[in-house]
């Protein structure tokens, strides 16, 4: 499915699939971006945390504008309203302004929007990410609680 916004008094599809998942800055950011937040918040670390908070604009851009690509893009199936990433910052940044105040008002709402429409549409399904995820989680070495925890269990055991 897709999500409708309107920018300008013109609406503009939001869609998760084929073309976002071509597009390859979009995987890239969407799988840096995770990685790093939950690297940073397994290592209790403010300083990473805050590197990859820093983040959010560019990676709310890269994937704004993987989420025009399939109706708006310049593929043949596309109208071609937004040819290049840089005609989707335009509209990305007349978006914010337009929602000052509000839900989709900065920079995070636009990531959180479109995060919740690439699950909705089975973007992280269509691209293999949510299987690399899962793997990844079950062969992670335990965190540092966990390990202590672990410990404690095990001492308490002996």
């Amino acid at each position: 499915m897709y999500k409708t916004i309107t920018i300008g008094e013109k609406d503009y599809k939001l869609e998760y699939s084929i073309e976002a998942s071509l597009y390859g800055d979009c995987v890239a950011s969407v799988v840096s971006l995770l990685a790093g937040i939950g690297r940073a918040a397994e290592k209790d670390d403010i300083v990473k945390q805050i590197r990859e908070i820093s983040n959010v604009p560019q990676v709310a851009w890269t994937i704004f504008y993987a989420g025009l690509l399939e109706a708006h893009g310049t593929h043949p199936e596309g109208d071609g309203r937004v040819p290049d990433k840089e005609t989707a910052k335009v509209l990305m940044v007349q978006y914010i302004k337009e929602h000052h105040g509000e839900e989709g008002g900065d920079f995070y709402d636009v990531l959180t929007m479109c995060m919740n429409q690439m699950g909705e549409d089975g973007f992280f399904k269509l691209t293999g990410m949510d299987a690399v995820i899962s793997q990844a989680t079950k062969i992670a070495p335990p965190n540092r609680a966990q390990r202590r925890a672990q410990k404690k269990i095990s001492a308490k055991s002996s």
